[in-house]
């Protein structure tokens, strides 16, 4: 039995206790052994949602012969992605050099210092005639050339390194200026690789993609889309097309509520069932932003479903959010949430049961199961459709439930406030502003010390030491300016309490994370003992934003908000960062994007008197805009209202507050 994995909380590294393998945690100690034993390292990361991972798991890592050839050959080192993502995301993109697929589990052989080599993800325990080479023979051919030609090995794992480091800072100079006719050439790009028949912005797999949906929403108030009716119809056209298959086909769970991590074929049927509060969190603010822009009524129940399911299943404000859902139940993929024949049957009736199941998209699994979902209209009428979803929502408590992480992440959960922060804007529901502010005030008192020094993740049963990495301190600061723009409304002379400590923690960010040569901020904290292999600067967005991105936008916001000149020349040298990339890659840079736009179309400031304030809300969710607006910034006397936009110093005066969607559309 593993010691060094008996004290450890995470669900995904207390899976593999009893196996033979002799796993170790990533620690001075595991390296010190591989330098004394003269043994490669084995690293193998994943996170206990993830259905390949456990797939992997149970057919390799749990094989005794398997076992015996990881203990003589490697020192084994198992990580949990959500505890440790600067470790993951070196090894990542490792992986993607070595001209391997990347993705969990991420599988990755190292020098005994830790540098890379080689790697690659999933491995079958068997031949399978797929082309992935047979686990054990992966071990035998890695140890022998370890054995053999050590020398190759670390040739080859210095030039991964160098080119890590390389990336942090190839895609600019200190001489290309971010001019604003590059978001024109960003847009066209962006909505050219859309999926017209089936939304998306990629083929099969294929994922929301949040950020790429935003950036078209804030490009659609722009006087350049505005006024260029051809570009306008493409950025709707994507929005709606894209927004509306992802919420009515498989990857959104129509019984439980919710979307899945991503959908397996181009027309977001069949889902890859693991749910992450990430994913969630992000929709929800996207979803909110588009209501806002078209008040299409299925979006606000999209949003108030995802949220249910989140206070359901995943935690509620004043204790956090776990990080996610398992795609497995009782080891068997998406049994929580596929329907048999028979399930069908025995719950909506022979007859309904036997119509609904023939009229479903097949599974990755064929016919066996299906997942209901919104189907063909001319098929069945929605009103039934959404019928029988009703009846077997109640049913769907007697199913196995799946594993749920109960690791409280503070990047996703900040995240989630934001989310809310958007919901009661679009929704002009005051509840979830204060499920915002109850949420901020958990985290706070959870995550942050006097310092502000953030703590990356916490479980609930165990007062948990780690480290902040500069996404979880760069969603956090975000959220505190979410909240500041609309908490006058629940709390009065509140907002710039929540600026000053945006201000703070971010002073405290610069110091823990800005390269101090170069443009751009680290991802892990300079302050950890056992640094990953390099320190990576991320730029390109994942699964959620890039942390740089997000600085673009808190830097713009606090200088909108405050006017210090300190704050304008971080967003400028950051945003100078984004030349070459936006016409490079602008899908995968689309947040930073974002920031660029809104900064570029100016943030609005409403100062309101508060007997105005009961209805401020109410006027701005039914205004067509998504654009970020601020109220009453400042604690300080108001007796008119007065509207201001981007950088300018003169207020405009407003006699009635309904007039001030005219001005947004000016």
């Amino acid at each position: 039995m593993p010691l060094s994995l008996l004290n450890q909380q995470s669900p995904y590294l207390l899976q593999h206790v009893s196996q033979p393998v002799e796993w170790m945690t990533w620690s001075t100690e595991a390296f010190l052994k591989a330098k004394t034993e003269d043994k490669p390292v084995f690293v193998s990361i994943g996170y206990a949602a993830c259905h390949w991972c456990q797939e992997m798991s149970r057919n390799c890592f749990n094989d005794p012969y398997i076992a015996s050839l990881m203990n003589r050959h490697f020192i084994n080192i198992i990580v949990d992605r959500e505890e440790r993502p600067d470790i993951d995301n070196v090894y990542m993109e490792a992986v993607r050099m070595f001209n391997q697929s990347a993705g969990w589990p991420l599988n990755v052989f190292c020098l005994p210092d830790g540098k890379p080599f080689w790697g690659g993800t999933y491995f079958p325990k068997e031949d399978m005639g797929n082309g992935l080479a047979p686990w054990p023979q992966i071990l035998i051919r890695v140890a022998e050339h370890y054995r053999k030609a050590k020398y190759e090995l670390k040739e080859n794992a210095d030039n991964v390194i160098a080119n890590l480091l390389h990336a942090n800072n190839a895609d600019f100079s200190t001489e290309d200026i971010w001019q604003n006719h590059f978001l024109k050439i960003a847009v066209q790009k962006i909505c050219e690789l859309h999926d017209d028949k089936n939304g998306g912005f990629t083929p099969a797999p294929k994922f929301p993609s949040p950020m790429k949906i935003d950036f078209l929403l804030s490009m659609s108030e722009s006087s350049y889309v505005r006024s260029n009716l051809e570009i306008s119809h493409k950025i709707e056209q994507c929005i709606s097309t894209t927004l509306q298959n992802v919420s009515k086909g498989g990857i959104h769970d129509h019984i439980g509520g919710g979307f899945f991590r991503y959908s397996t074929d181009e027309k977001w049927s069949m889902p890859h069932f693991e749910k992450m509060l990430s994913d969630n969190a992000l929709l929800i603010s996207t979803f909110s932003r588009s209501y806002r822009n078209n008040n299409n009524e299925h979006y606000r129940e999209v949003i108030k479903s995802t949220i249910a399911w989140l206070n359901q299943e995943m935690g509620c404000p004043s204790t956090g959010y776990a990080s996610s859902l398992s795609a497995e139940s009782n080891g068997i993929e998406g049994a929580y949430y596929e329907w048999s024949l028979k399930e069908l049957e025995s719950t909506l009736g022979k007859e309904n049961g036997n119509k609904l199941f023939d009229s479903l998209p097949p599974t990755n699994q064929g016919n066996i199961n299906k997942l209901p979902q919104i189907i063909d209209t001319k098929i069945i009428p929605l009103k039934l459709q959404l019928q029988w979803l009703s009846i077997l929502k109640k049913e769907k408590k007697n199913k196995p439930l799946p594993l749920k992480d109960e690791k409280r992440l503070i990047a996703h959960n900040s995240l989630l406030v934001s989310g809310f922060v958007d919901a009661a804007v679009a929704l002009n529901d005051i509840s979830f502003l204060i499920d915002a502010i109850k949420l901020e005030k958990w985290i706070s008192s959870t995550f942050l010390n006097k310092n502000f020094d953030i703590k990356s993740y916490v479980y609930p049963t165990d007062s948990t030491i780690s480290y902040g990495n500069l996404d979880d301190y760069c969603f956090y600061i975000q959220s505190l300016l979410d909240i500041s723009a609309f908490v006058n409304l629940v709390e009065h002379n509140t907002a710039a309490f929540y600026i000053n400590k945006a201000e703070e923690v971010l002073n405290n960010t610069i110091l823990k994370f800005q390269d101090q040569q170069m443009n751009g901020f680290f991802f892990s904290d300079n302050s950890l003992e056992l640094q990953p292999p390099c320190r990576r600067k991320i730029w390109y967005d994942n699964a959620t934003p890039s942390a740089n991105s997000s600085l673009l936008r808190i830097f713009s916001t606090l200088y909108h908000l405050t006017g210090k000149d300190n704050w304008q020349t971080h967003y400028n040298q950051a945003s100078n960062a984004y030349s070459q990339l936006a016409r490079k890659a602008p899908e995968g840079v689309s947040h930073g994007l974002t920031a660029i736009c809104e900064e570029a179309i100016g943030l609005v400031t409403l100062k309101i008197p508060e007997d105005y304030l009961t209805e401020a809300l109410e006027v701005i969710s039914t205004t067509t805009t998504s654009r970020k607006i601020f109220i009453n910034p400042e604690n300080e006397p108001i007796d008119k209202i007065q509207f201001y936009a981007g950088h300018k110093k003169e207020a405009i005066q407003i006699d009635d507050l309904n007039l001030f969607s005219g001005y947004l559309e000016n």
